[in-house]
């Protein structure tokens, strides 16, 4: 790319990347043979109505990758918390020299009609997705400023360009994750940075069975419901999601900056 330092060897950085699209994210960029940082919460947060990522499921999908590639390890991180990315990021920094490629992957979902929400139901939501991008991207920008080089990717969702009923705060904070990319990427394209959404359909991970469950509904009922939207009647996989990003961090996408790559199915077609 003309006019960039980019580095030798990539260092990445995943938030939420303990399972789920976050791990096959991981996977991927592991096997790219990237110096990998795995970010995950750690622990349950009480408006979120299934569990989340503790510290032992991160330092198990650490040992995973490992056998893919030496150079992976793990940070408990909760993103919400600047203070908490500070520390992260300069342990990242200590260790690597700094991050070349960020994927803000970090996400939760509470679904319920707007007056049952609550503040706090509302504020996580907007905290992990956007907040928690905000202060990741904030830490990251001054080594790829540096550097003259650097890829943002953010995993936004379908839901970032279209309504999801009874998720009104899930598609607000993916609705402010697409504003945020598109407003960064005008910010820093002339350091060879880009900053691109992932948005992807219904993915079976995690975050969908916990939901699920938590709706009695059971994973494959949710996951019924919302597949009726893809063209194919098929959910997405994480390895699809990873895949975009994937391109998304290389040299072939150096010109595509500020944009959504839906991996959706075509639901966002109709």
């Amino acid at each position: 790319m003309a006019g960039s330092t980019q580095p030798r060897e990539k260092v990445a950085l995943v938030t939420g990347g303990a399972r789920g699209n976050g791990f096959a994210i991981a996977k991927g960029l592991a096997e790219t043979g990237a110096t990998l940082f795995l970010a995950d919460i750690g622990h349950d947060v009480r408006e979120v109505p299934y569990a989340l990522s503790g510290e032992t499921t991160l330092q198990d999908a650490v040992d995973a990758l490992r056998a893919v590639h030496p150079r992976i390890y793990p940070l408990v991180c909760d993103v919400r918390s600047a203070q908490a990315v500070e520390v992260a990021f300069a342990a990242a920094e200590a260790r690597s020299g700094g991050i070349d490629i960020l994927v803000n992957n970090a996400g939760v979902l509470v679904l319920k009609p707007l007056p049952d929400l609550t503040d706090a139901e509302w504020e996580v939501q907007l905290d992990v997705i956007a907040k928690g991008a905000f202060h990741c991207c904030r830490r990251a920008l001054p080594t790829m400023n540096a550097r003259r080089w650097g890829r943002i990717i953010n995993i936004a969702s379908v839901a970032g360009h279209r309504g999801i009923g009874t998720g009104v705060a899930y598609t607000a904070a993916k609705h402010a994750l697409i504003g945020l990319t598109r407003a960064l990427a005008m910010e820093v394209a002339r350091q060879n940075i880009t900053v691109n959404a992932v948005c992807p359909g219904t993915v079976a991970t995690d975050l969908l069975r916990g939901m699920g469950s938590a709706l009695a509904m059971g994973e494959e009922g949710l996951l019924a419901h919302l597949t009726t939207r893809h063209l194919s009647g098929h959910p997405v996989t994480p390895e699809d999601v990873a895949a975009a990003v994937l391109w998304l961090a290389s040299d072939a996408a150096a010109r595509v900056n500020g944009t959504s790559l839906f991996v959706d199915d075509g639901w966002h077609a109709h």
